[in-house]
């Protein structure tokens, strides 16, 4: 994948998916992750959607348990059997899918596809398109209806 073919809203839930990556393996505070992605990929981070990138890591590493245990109801595996990638990118999704109601649930859900496609194991992505998908339709409920 090149690049310059990422929107600058894709740049912003990548470099979300790799802050969350380090606060599950580092816990450092919101601002210690921003600085270190800004000097990591300074290229990536100036194309990004700043607002929309802040937004996503502030909201998942002050409330990363709450969005990942939203899914708990949904899935066979335990939060610590789900691989650390999956989870950072669950818990985007579950941002988005509660408070970014501008985005259409279908582009949130797209979205975290292609970061699980991206960053994750093989099949990674049919299991985080599974869950948010039941996630969206509790969250959403009728504007998942209606886009059936």
């Amino acid at each position: 994948m090149q690049k310059t073919k990422l929107s600058p809203r894709r740049l912003s839930r990548s470099l979300a998916v790799q802050a969350l990556y380090h606060f599950q393996t580092n816990k450092k505070s919101s601002s210690e992750i921003e600085d270190f992605l800004q000097s990591a990929n300074e290229d990536l981070y100036m194309r990004a959607n700043y607002e929309l990138m802040h937004f996503l890591i502030d909201n998942g590493v002050s409330d990363f348990d709450k969005y990942i245990n939203k899914y708990t109801p949904y899935s066979s595996r335990s939060v610590d059997e789900i691989q650390v990638v999956e989870r950072s990118i669950l818990v985007i999704a579950a941002i988005e899918l509660e408070q970014n109601l501008s985005v259409p649930a279908p582009v949130i859900i797209n979205e975290a596809i292609e970061l699980a496609k991206l960053y994750g194991g093989e099949d990674s992505f049919k299991f985080v398109n599974g869950l948010i998908d039941k996630l969206a339709n509790e969250l959403r409920a009728v504007e998942m209806v209606n886009k059936r």
